[in-house]
């Protein structure tokens, strides 16, 4: 029973992992992203919403 345990604790540790680096790699686009409008103004914009 305790090794089924520590195996459910794994399997939610990795899920945390993996969302966390699928919510890196969207960053990344979001920031690789440049805005329409961007070109008016000069500069570059990413939003975040968490």
């Amino acid at each position: 029973m305790t090794i089924l345990i520590s195996l459910l604790r794994n399997i939610e540790t990795f899920e945390h992992i993996r969302a966390a680096l699928s919510a890196a790699r969207e960053y990344e686009r979001e920031l690789s992203v440049k805005p329409a409008d961007a070109g008016s103004r000069g500069g570059s914009a990413a939003a975040i919403v968490l």
